[in-house]
């Protein structure tokens, strides 16, 4: 059988570029290279007693960590928070400078309402469509005389729903729709005689025929 030739030396004079395939050994560290040809350094080989401590010293293939184990770990997390935070598709919502929910994450069906002192402070709301507003003194709108009215923005204007003078509506008989024909007097009965005329002390009764009524001056009260 052969004999396997290793070169052999000081690791301080361990070649640079030792040709392919060529295995050294130092002889003051006790380690063996392999090399990898011209332009590349040769590749160290570590013996069992150090891979068994390099293992030992290896995390279990099923392990945990805490957050100061991983570099930049706030700066990850605080990147993700923002990727997932004020967008339709994100988790998270960001408040805008009044603390509230910005509408263009809420749904159409779930809209706030607002309660105003007047017109002006209105009109100074950041409105969206199907924003309620309720002003308090509504009198400078000219289609309110006074009080209260209640609003909702249509997307390009406020339109009136009402006002509290609505409620205050003051009924009168001629105003009333397929009323009943009430009778004020004798004389608008059918077939009362047309006038008080020469009717003083008389009274209306049936005639006779029992078709109509007839001023008359007889009084027969009959006997005990």
């Amino acid at each position: 059988m052969g004999t396997i030739k290793i070169k052999r030396g000081l690791s301080t004079n361990l070649p640079a570029h030792p040709a392919l395939g060529e295995i050294l050994y130092t002889t003051d560290t006790k380690r063996f290279y392999v090399g990898n040809g011209a332009e590349a350094a040769p590749t160290e080989f570590a013996n069992f007693t150090e891979l068994t401590t390099a293992l030992a010293g290896k995390a279990s293939s099923t392990h945990t960590h805490s957050a100061s184990d991983f570099t930049n770990f706030n700066d990850s997390v605080d990147a993700r928070i923002t990727a997932q935070t004020g967008t339709t598709s994100g988790k998270l919502v960001a408040l805008d400078s009044n603390g509230k929910i910005p509408s263009t994450l809420i749904p159409s069906s779930f809209k706030e309402a607002e309660v105003v002192a007047d017109i002006d402070a209105r009109d100074a709301l950041t409105p969206f469509a199907g924003l309620h507003a309720f002003v308090i003194d509504a009198s400078d709108d000219e289609t309110v005389a006074s009080g209260g009215a209640e609003y909702i923005y249509s997307g390009t204007a406020w339109v009136k729903l009402s006002e509290l003078e609505d409620l205050d509506v003051s009924v009168t008989w001629e105003n009333i729709g397929n009323k009943p024909t009430i009778v004020t007097t004798l004389l608008g009965l059918s077939d009362t005689p047309s006038s008080y005329t020469n009717s003083a002390g008389k009274l209306l009764c049936v005639n006779a025929a029992g078709t109509a009524v007839e001023y008359t001056d007889t009084f027969d009260g009959g006997t005990f």
